[in-house]
């Protein structure tokens, strides 16, 4: 299991790892002097905790990776990452084992700050189901405890899951900074409503679709369709960048035809070739879904966002 991976309980039921010294319970502008420093590993975790932290003063929040980096799998730190890092007070990552970038950074440098996974709550979600069945029964393992590689790290890209997220990462920060919690957690309960509603709104939708069967680009939308009642049928094996091989091409197309898919989805931070490709071989129409994986760092972008999203997906399952 990788340090990201490792969630410890803490109080009010926020989850942190502790890396190095324990900081103190409360670090904030009053007592240091300077603002509260909180560094968000990426861009989604960032805009959550931008609607957290509101027009509070006295925080200063920071994003890790650049906007446009995407799902962060082969990222490099770079120096100013490090420095970044090292004067945080508060690292805010996504969890389950989303940020293998910075494992062994954080086992080998002895940073202050406390480190929060931000999706510690949400409910996981497994890659290869099958193959970790087989593991855990062979293993004597409990199916709770699942292994390297095995869960999802999207989280994020559900609203459902995404609210849950939001009260975690208020939690933490009325820990760190307990003078400001009431705003913390005013502010995270009306964002969490709003995210809440938008993903009641998708679900209400979903249910008086009379075909739910997609394909997805790759696994970045199971959180999505597993909150909003979509029936995912599989997803394009291949990793972003790279084409499926022509066995495997064919395969889609089948599955396409057979399960009368309504749709496939894209997504706007790769190329639509493979996807335009089934489309064109399989009759099955398709259509872009936002992750939120790359975009504006800014403070609506989630919510406006998911909101095009719910009118994609009335416009493909209509």
């Amino acid at each position: 299991m990788n340090l990201m991976q490792k969630i410890v309980p803490f109080v009010a039921g926020v989850v942190f790892f502790f890396t190095g010294i324990t900081a103190p319970l409360s670090l904030n502008a009053k007592d240091t002097g300077r603002p509260l420093r909180v560094v968000c590993t990426i861009l989604p975790v960032y805009i959550l905790t931008l609607n957290v932290v509101g027009r509070i003063p006295g925080i200063e929040v920071k994003l890790l990776l650049p906007p446009h980096q995407g799902c962060p799998h082969n990222y490099d730190l770079t120096p100013s990452d490090l420095i970044k890092l090292s004067l945080a007070d508060l690292i805010i990552a996504n969890g389950l084992g989303l940020e293998e970038f910075i494992d062994k950074t954080l086992r080998k440098n002895k940073f202050k700050a406390r480190v929060l996974l931000a999706a510690g709550q949400v409910e996981p979600i497994l890659n290869r189901p099958a193959q970790t069945r087989s593991y855990v029964k062979n293993h004597k393992i409990k199916a709770d405890q699942p292994q390297d590689g095995a869960i999802n790290g999207h989280a994020w890209v559900s609203p459902k899951a995404a609210a849950v997220m939001v009260k975690t990462i208020a939690e933490a920060l009325a820990l760190q900074d307990p003078g400001h919690a009431r705003e913390y957690r005013f502010q995270a309960g009306e964002y969490g409503k709003k995210l809440e509603d938008l993903a009641r709104e998708m679900k209400e939708w979903i249910s008086r679709a009379k075909n739910k069967k997609c394909l997805a680009f790759h696994d970045i939308l199971a959180y999505l369709t597993r909150d909003i009642g979509l029936t995912l049928i599989g997803v394009v094996e291949s990793h972003p960048g790279t084409e499926p091989s022509p066995k495997e091409m064919a395969r889609l197309i089948n599955l396409l035809k057979e399960q009368r898919a309504a749709a496939i989805f894209s997504e706007p931070q790769y190329s639509n070739k493979v996807v335009k490709a089934l489309s064109r071989e399989s009759g099955v129409p398709f259509f872009e879904l936002d992750p939120v994986a790359t975009g504006i760092p800014a403070a609506d972008t989630y919510e406006m966002s998911m909101r095009k999203n719910l009118e994609v997906l009335k416009k493909a399952l209509k």
